[in-house]
Formats: structure tokens, sequence, C-alpha cells
């Protein structure tokens, strides 16, 4: 990797402290951090639908104008349901974050390899094995997990990755001014 290709230090650096921040919040207040995510996941939901119905009525092509408008309808159908049933909603979500953890830790065990050459990669690897423990405990207790899971390991994702951002982001630091790209000790 050379040196131009690494990501700013700074950005990388304010995005670690935001989500350590968010993290921490999410924590203190898993069962509010869980509905508000369930809220937000119905939100997009419904706007989703209502974008895709608007594209029925756009549509040129009967067939587009028919699956469009099919689409639209289920999808704030789903939204409407979520909103109003955030227990199914949060069994739902649930399943959809273990994918996320599962996805995301794999991500960023990668994305470890690639910055090996610096010593805060091994933050970012354990980032990654925590994202996937946490995708393994969300599935062992599904559906019982409700939305104090889902906002305690959000926020356990979140706090984790900034911590980790925040490493990274020195060790780029480091490199830049040192203007070498040799494993750097953090």
């Amino acid at each position: 990797m050379t040196e131009r290709s690494l990501p700013r230090g700074n950005i990388l650096m304010a995005s670690g402290i935001f989500l350590i921040i968010f993290g921490i919040l999410a924590i203190f207040s898993p069962v509010a951090t869980g509905g508000l995510v369930v809220k937000i996941v119905a939100l997009v939901l419904l706007v989703t639908g209502v974008l895709r119905l608007v594209q029925a009525i756009r549509s040129q092509r009967k067939i587009d104008t028919i699956m469009s408008s099919i689409l639209g309808v289920v999808i704030v159908g789903l939204g409407v349901l979520v909103w109003f049933n955030p227990e199914l909603g949060s069994r739902f979500l649930t399943i959809l974050l273990t994918i996320f953890f599962l996805v995301h830790g794999l991500w960023k065990i990668s994305s470890a390899f690639q910055y090996r050459n610096y010593s805060a990669w091994g933050w970012m690897l354990l980032s990654g094995i925590l994202s996937l423990a946490l995708a393994w405990s969300m599935w062992r207790q599904w559906p019982l997990s409700g939305e104090w899971a889902i906002g305690i390991l959000v926020g356990l994702d979140l706090l984790v990755t900034g911590f980790a951002t925040i490493l990274l982001a020195l060790a780029i630091k480091k490199v830049r001014s040192v203007g070498t790209v040799d494993t750097i000790n953090l």
C-alpha cells in the first residue's frame, strides 16, 4: 500500500470519535436505541415504498408500472407493519443485524489484513472478530433478543469500530509524518 492510497487521518479520527460517542449513547440507552433503529427502518421502508409507487406512476411501460406498483405497495405495507408492530420489526431487524454483523465482521477482518504493515491492524482484526461474535450471539438468542439487544450490540460494535478507527488514524498520521509505509508501532 502506498502513502498516497492511505485514507486521510483526520477524517478517520473524526469518524472514530463519532462512532465512540454514538456507541456509548447506544449502550447506555439500549431499549431507546433499539426502538429508534426499528422506527428508522420503518420510515426507510415507507419512503422507499412511496418512491417506488411514484416511479410506477411515471413509468411508460405497462409491465414496469405493474411491477413497481406491486413492489411499492408491499414495501409500504411492510413499513406500516414494522411501525405499528415494533416487536415484529425488532425480530426482523435482529435477523438483518445478524447478517450485517456477519458481513461487516468479515469486511473488517479482510480490511485489517490490508493494513497489516501497521501495528494497529490488530485492533481492526479484533473489531472484526467481535462483530462475528455479535452475529453468533444474536443468532443464538433469536427471537428472544429484542430492542435492548439491538441497542447494546449496535452500541458495542460502534464503540469497538470507533476505537479501531482512531488507532488506525494515529498509525496513518505517523506514517505521513515519517514518510514511509513500513511497519508502524502504535
